[in-house]
């Protein structure tokens, strides 16, 4: 393992120091050791995630444990203290419905205070059963864990699997107004058109960063073809919360799927198709940032 890993700044106020360079390095972790404390947090996550308690996870974690977990998808971010550790392996628990296992692989130890896992993961998730790899590096002190840092082998396929379960859509609201309704206070056909377009600028801002960001990597999207299918009339006051997913992912164009439901059911079906142009108007390819969100959206389906 590269020594320089133990130059962090730990969470453990009390056990933790800055390595200045040419500061000797902490004791190597001994491998029997950390293949000791590594079984006993893993066997304790499994029966967490199986429904179990979470006392053998607080005698395996130090109380400033970090947890840094990487990626675009619904359990990213960075964990600090137990009880935030805790919080994140409960909703990896919630997400997969119990059936999240771990199974530990290959266990490497180097010259400092770092190891490193190579684990497996299983789950149904959002009723798809999917697995993945990653390596975690974990930094132990006095037989506990104190930091891990997650590197999954293939990133997109680990964000498709933690992109929510029945998150895959995103979801927007509307309250019929005065101004979308015609003289019989039903909402005009012109108006579901809007709809859509509101609805996936909220996706492009939740998904892939917001119509800025794509505008400032010098691509634009204009539509190039619409339709919508009416279900029931939507009516004054009524409040609609329309589904927004991709359907097709082009090499220059990508088509979103709208799904606009009232307080009956649905009241209307539509499609966009959108194409990609460059500053001269030209058909350009999609931007990297919006395909990997629209593929990351249909994998979670």
């Amino acid at each position: 393992m590269d020594q320089t890993m133990g130059s962090q700044r730990g969470t453990d106020p009390a056990e933790d120091t800055v390595m200045s360079p040419g500061a000797p390095a902490r004791p190597a972790v001994d491998e029997t050791e950390a293949a000791a404390v590594l079984g006993r947090l893993h066997a304790a996550q499994n029966d967490f995630y199986g429904g179990g308690g979470d006392a053998a996870l607080r005698e395996v974690l130090t109380p400033g444990i970090a947890w840094h977990v990487p990626g675009h998808n619904a359990i990213a971010g960075d964990y600090e203290g137990i009880e935030a550790v805790l919080a994140y392996f409960a909703k990896r628990r919630d997400l997969a419905a119990g059936t999240f296992r771990l199974r530990p692989r290959d266990l490497l130890t180097g010259h400092g205070e770092w190891v490193a896992a190579l684990t497996d993961g299983v789950a149904d998730v959002g009723g798809r059963e999917a697995g993945w790899s990653t390596v975690g590096l974990y930094r132990l002190r006095g037989g506990k864990v104190a930091e891990c840092r997650l590197l999954p082998f293939d990133p997109e396929v680990f964000d498709a699997v933690w992109s929510g379960a029945g998150e895959a859509a995103t979801v927007s609201a509307v309250r019929v107004r005065p101004r979308h309704c015609d003289a019989q206070s039903m909402v005009h056909a012109g108006r579901y058109h809007e709809f859509f377009e509101d609805a996936f600028l909220d996706w492009l801002e939740e998904r892939a960063g917001g119509y800025a960001r794509l505008r400032s990597g010098g691509t634009d999207l204009v539509i190039v073809a619409t339709g919508c299918e009416h279900r029931r009339p939507a009516l004054l006051g009524d409040r609609l919360t329309i589904e927004t997913l991709p359907e097709r992912v082009g090499t220059t164009s990508l088509t979103m799927s709208f799904t606009i439901k009232g307080p009956e059911g649905e009241v209307a079906v539509g499609r966009i198709t959108y194409a990609s142009v460059g500053a001269e108007g030209r058909a350009v390819a999609l931007s990297p940032s919006l395909v990997s969100a629209a593929r990351r959206d249909q994998a979670a389906r």
